[in-house]
């Protein structure tokens, strides 16, 4: 069983599984159909060359996704900061957020 997850600074509570099964469930339905047309026609792919790579693409693809509907409180947080970026909040990037190479007592 792979778990492994990237955590976002927002956590995640439900970890996704890196495989095809965990994606496609994770996934909000109009996803899924994208995921699952992605996924056959790398199956194709993979049985024409006996290459597993496409396959491997198509889970890299779609796994983020998957843990963002898995963990929809991510994306939440994600666009809660856009919003206070988008307002002039810089708080939101943390320490400096001015130029440290800038001479302010030029005139």
């Amino acid at each position: 069983m792979t778990t492994d997850l990237t955590v976002p600074s927002y956590g995640a509570r439900n970890r996704v599984e890196r495989t095809g099964p965990a994606i496609r469930a994770a996934l909000d339905p109009e996803r899924r159909a994208e995921f699952e047309a992605d996924f056959h026609a790398a199956a194709v792919e993979t049985d024409d060359t006996l290459d597993l790579a496409p396959l491997h693409r198509v889970i890299d693809r779609w796994w983020p996704q998957a843990v963002l509907c898995a963990n929809p409180e991510i994306q939440a947080g994600i666009d809660e900061d856009r919003r206070r970026l988008a307002a002039g909040d810089l708080s939101v990037l943390g320490g400096i957020t001015t130029y440290p190479h800038s001479d302010n007592t030029a005139g």
